[in-house]
């Protein structure tokens, strides 16, 4: 058995990074006044030969001051030293609960750029960890190589960071990271190296930067969820603040997008990205558009609507993306007192799910069913027992999810990014039980890493074969499907898994038929 099937079921999430942050937390913290002279605070911070302290503030908050801080707030601005703590500290801090993780740690050092990060737990500060803390506990840091995208000055560089974020994603899952995981990394590394890319088109274009309008680039998507596999194109949008400047907008869009295809993004055979009419658009554009989905739900409406409704800032003006999301919610969520709205809303969820449902579950056979098949042999056969994990797996469970969290929808709610946290909302708000709920999760979670096997395996079978170019070995090989399985080839109890998390699928699918039954 092939050794990317056998690992089905094998245990998530054994990787050092998954050990809880207090493993390593330093707990021994530095504490100042918010009125302690900056001297005297450097001072300490010498003595004890510690990066930071904490800076109680009169107020009861907590802030810090770290060496990081000296060049930019002290040095530059020439303070003199007997300058209070609170003119330089950093204010309000963010930081993390006990129950968080190595690898939830470092994804917040990369998303908030910090070199130390505060833990808590009832509502306390009682400890912090720093990147030296954890360059000790992993080799290929992706928080340094997010550095590393930021200052990156070309083209080439960019290009060079992009591959060693692919690097880290193949180490991290030789360490036995779980897909998910690696995943809301990568997203971590993808965001940085798109913000990059945009920033270098705009300046090699002139002098002026861009438009003085608010605009945003935005994931969609697999990309938006932060779901992504290592085998996946583009899909992104530009949403801008005035329509005359569109035209403008989806000129850079078209270098951000070949240069992302140069970075190793395979531009999207569909066209869903921002160098096209359709996902370059005006805020109030995008609106409209959403509005005619609901008016007129026809199939091309409803695919455009499965693919936009799946959106997370990326770059620009966060407070754009914001707008869109309370249009949106305007659009979609349940408003009891507009019956026209939603007498369309019902269409449009109806036609909705019944596109859905037109994608159905393929049964697994059962054993004796499989012996004989074994038996038989041939092409038919082995037709018969291919399953695509992503058309018939992962990619039905993120949609059945998707339209239950926004048929449940409030005035004012818009949906959380991810899958995984869409099913979470759903069990908060009491509309799926605990136990479904960790069911589809369970099988989003193993399918999801099923695929990231698959495709590892094919990108080396794909490095050994351009490797011995040259030669006459491996031309005629065939090259494993990216998201294919052969049932015959799992061991007996691993098609008894994969067995359960189909039902799940199907048994989550007839409730939103019946629910939904007209």
């Amino acid at each position: 058995m092939a050794a990317t099937e056998s690992s089905m079921h094998a245990k998530l999430g054994d990787s050092a990074l998954l050990r809880p942050v207090s493993d390593v937390m330093q707990s021994q913290l530095l504490r100042c006044s918010q009125h302690e002279p900056l001297g005297i605070a450097l001072a300490t911070m010498q003595k004890h030969s510690v990066g930071s302290i904490l800076v109680d503030c009169d107020d009861g908050s907590t802030g810090i001051l770290t060496r990081t801080d000296l060049i930019e707030r002290i040095i530059l601005p020439r303070l003199e030293l007997d300058c209070t703590v609170d003119k330089v500290m950093s204010h309000p801090i963010k930081s993390l609960p006990l129950e968080s993780s190595l690898l939830d740690a470092m994804q917040a050092m990369m998303r908030w750029r910090l070199r130390h990060l505060p833990i808590t737990s009832g509502g306390s500060i009682i400890g912090l960890v720093s990147e030296h803390d954890l360059m000790r506990q992993h080799r290929n840091r992706p928080d340094r190589l997010m550095v590393s995208i930021d200052r990156a000055q070309d083209e080439a560089a960019l290009i060079l960071a992009a591959q060693q974020a692919a690097n880290i994603a193949r180490q991290l899952h030789r360490e036995g990271l779980g897909a998910l995981h690696i995943a809301k990394m990568m997203s971590l590394l993808n965001d940085a190296l798109t913000r990059r890319a945009i920033e270098l088109i705009v300046r090699s274009e002139d002098q002026h930067g861009l438009p003085d309008k608010p605009w945003a680039w935005l994931a969609l998507g697999s990309e938006a969820r932060a779901e992504q596999t290592m085998v996946t194109d583009q899909d992104n949008a530009f949403v801008v603040g005035d329509e005359s400047l569109v035209p403008r907008f989806l000129d850079i869009a078209m270098k951000v997008n070949h240069l992302l295809d140069r970075m190793g993004f395979p531009l999207c055979q569909g066209g869903v990205m921002a160098m096209h009419e359709d996902w370059c658009m005006s805020l109030e554009r995008w609106i409209t558009q959403a509005q005619s989905w609901l008016k007129s739900p026809n199939p091309r409406a409803i695919l455009k609507a499965q693919i936009a409704l799946d959106f997370r800032w990326v770059a620009g003006d966060r407070l754009l993306v914001e707008s869109l999301e309370k249009g949106f919610s305007t659009i979609f969520a349940q408003r009891s007192a507009d019956q026209l709205q939603s007498a369309a809303r019902q269409s449009f969820l109806r036609t909705m799910l019944s596109d859905l449902l037109e994608r159905g579950v393929q049964a697994v056979p059962a054993e004796w069913q499989l012996s004989l098949y074994r038996m038989i042999g041939g092409a038919r056969t082995k037709h018969l027992c291919q399953r695509d994990i992503k058309l018939h797996g992962t990619a039905l469970i993120v949609d059945a999810v998707r339209f239950l969290v926004l048929s449940k929808l409030s005035s004012g709610q818009w949906m959380p990014h991810g899958t995984v946290e869409r099913l979470q909302w759903l069990e908060r708000n009491h509309i799926m039980s605990k136990d479904e709920a960790s069911a589809l999760i369970e099988a989003f979670e193993a399918l999801t890493h099923w695929r990231l096997e698959k495709q590892m395996a094919m990108l080396a079978k794909r490095s050994d074969e351009h490797m011995c170019a040259s030669g006459n070995r491996g031309s005629d090989q065939e090259m494993p499907a990216p998201n294919h399985i052969n049932l015959l080839a799992l061991h007996s109890n691993e098609r008894s898994h994969f067995r359960a998390y189909v039902q799940s699928i199907a048994q989550l699918r007839e409730r939103l038929r019946m629910d939904f039954a007209a």
